[in-house]
């Protein structure tokens, strides 16, 4: 049997396993029975539509009322919505009503970006009835934001809810919360405003027995732990707690939390933990997959090697200095690290031999970097990792290039690389021939010319993701002309700060970048075009789908 002879049924299935992304710009073009099935039963399922009132190639304004009459007639409905809502008038429009009206039935998620919850929004509501997933974002900067008249009435349909997620500068919508109380919410993140616990009781109250993940900020930690631990039905798999800081010590709160929540996967403490705090993790959540957390130091490093089951460690301390090298915990993949202490023991990178994503942060800047001891330990040490992140840590050349030092073209499997290095010359890009390179992000990079990108574009042809910036000098349209003609498999390109660009690279992107999907171009100086002529031009590449362009 052939591939073009499987039933729909089938087809769905196999592609239900690509990208979005591909599905749109690849797969749909080979025949006009896959372009079908795609779109009428692959992309409502999966794809985000997402209604904005900017194009986000031509940045042309998009009357929101005629995309959402649009939308409201199509043959297939959506699943996954995301909808900006830019002024207050758009929800008191018939177009908006009988959008939802047509289509808020099969919506799963939505997120909504608005500057104020009113009204005449909470009155579309109503016709989300298996409504999953809710985001409401807000931007108002009214702190508390006026109470729509109706809100308990309006959210009362919302009984398939799981999961709720509130960015918002205050807590309006949470006055009152009894319109959540048919729902069964299993994950609640509320951002950007800190939290009143007299305003959360309620809402743990009610589904502290179905709740399974939690994010919220507090204004001191202790008062939240205690009523955490005062539900004793309470089987958090994932939590993400932060507090203002200056506060009392929560350590036993902490610990008796630990004691009662033993199936946690996720913990995220975003305030100083102490070093008895840190010590009771290994003994008391021994299934832990993510922990992120912040510590003077750690004090018993072996004892962390107890947690068998973590995959992502992220770890901002202030000292390493007396890390135990024989501590090994090989089941992280991937580890962030943040040091504030201008010496760094090197023997902290020998502990995680499987990591394959290292994120490394240079909070002192400069100082930190003298030893080149710390420099050989980590490029050898991580010489087996596919996500190399330096952006935001510190190097000098003559480091990189030390005798004995691993070089980036011994890194084998290297796929992701961002790497800042302010007196970076091309005898860096020497150092990096990387075949199954796809995404390489160069900052503060003032020294590199045409001769060391001709030797990086040969050496890495797969690249797909490129970020130049801050180059004021050596990179120039010829350069350019080179990466977009060599780099075939471009999708994404950034370029900031290099001002030695002309209004000739513009012509070279259009000429050699057939696939390329997103396109930021910024503090360019030379490149004088005007904006309005600048998105004609480049509008041209028929794969752009985000433009941003100053």
């Amino acid at each position: 049997m052939e591939l073009a002879d499987l039933p729909n049924e089938l087809l769905e299935k196999i592609f239900n396993f690509l990208p979005v992304n591909e599905l749109v710009n690849v797969v749909s073009l080979v025949c006009s029975a896959w372009c079908d099935v795609i779109r009428t039963f692959v992309l409502p399922k999966q794809g985000l539509l997402h209604v904005r009132p900017v194009h986000p190639v031509t940045h042309q304004l998009i009357a929101m009322e005629t995309v959402l009459k649009e939308q409201a007639v199509k043959p297939f409905p959506w699943t996954n919505l995301k909808l900006t809502i830019p002024n207050g008038d758009l929800p008191g429009q018939p177009e908006f009503m009988r959008f939802f009206n047509q289509q808020g039935h099969s919506l799963k998620t939505l997120t909504i970006q608005c500057t104020e919850l009113t009204v005449d929004i909470l009155a579309a509501f109503p016709t989300l009835y298996n409504l999953e997933s809710l985001c409401i974002v807000s931007e108002s900067e009214s702190l508390y934001g006026p109470v729509p008249a109706n809100v308990e009435m309006a959210l009362t349909s919302l009984k398939s809810l799981t999961r709720l997620r509130l960015h918002l500068p205050s807590y309006t919508i949470l006055r009152s919360v009894a319109f959540l109380s048919g729902a069964r919410l299993v994950s609640l993140a509320l951002e950007r405003f800190e939290m009143e616990l007299h305003h959360l009781r309620p809402l743990l109250d009610d589904h502290h027995r179905t709740l399974r993940e939690l994010t919220v900020r507090v204004e001191e930690m202790k008062p939240l732990l205690t009523l955490l631990n005062s539900y004793p039905s309470l089987q958090l798999h994932r939590l993400n707690v932060k507090s203002a800081g200056n506060e009392d010590d929560f350590s036993d709160a902490l610990v008796q939390l630990y004691d009662q929540q033993p199936q946690l996967r996720a913990l995220t403490i975003g305030s100083e933990l102490s070093l008895r705090a840190v010590d009771a993790l290994p003994q008391k959540l021994l299934h832990l997959q993510e922990l992120e957390l912040i510590a003077e130091s750690i004090n018993n490093c072996k004892a962390l090697s107890e947690l068998r089951h973590l995959r992502r460690l992220t770890l901002c301390l202030y000292d390493v200095r007396a890390w135990d090298e024989t501590v090994q915990l090989e089941g992280v993949t991937e580890l962030s690290l943040a040091v504030t202490f201008p010496l760094i023991s090197p023997a902290i990178f020998c502990s995680f031999p499987c990591v394959e994503r290292l994120y490394l942060e240079d909070v002192d800047d400069d100082t930190l970097m003298r030893d080149i001891v710390v420099v050989r330990t980590l490029m050898a040490c991580m010489r087996q990792v596919r996500v190399l992140d330096l952006e935001n840590f510190v190097f000098k050349e003559r480091e990189i290039l030390n005798d004995g030092v691993v070089r980036f073209e011994e890194m084998e499997r290297l796929e992701c690389l961002k790497y800042s290095c302010r007196d970076m010359s091309d005898a860096s890009l020497l150092t990096m021939n990387l075949p199954v390179l796809r995404e390489l992000y160069l900052t503060h990079c003032p020294n590199v010319s045409f001769e060391g990108l001709s030797y990086l574009v040969r050496n890495c042809p797969l690249i797909e993701r490129l970020h130049l910036e801050s180059n004021k000098r050596g990179l120039e349209d010829e350069a350019l002309e080179l990466i977009t003609r060599k780099l075939t498999h471009l999708r994404m390109l950034v370029l900031v700060n290099l001002r030695a660009l002309t209004n000739v690279s513009l012509d070279s992107i259009v000429n050699n970048c057939f696939y390329l999907m997103e396109l930021t171009i910024t503090h360019c100086v030379g490149i004088t075009l005007e904006k309005g002529a600048a998105i004609e031009k480049l509008s041209v590449v028929k794969s752009l789908k985000n433009l941003i362009y100053s």
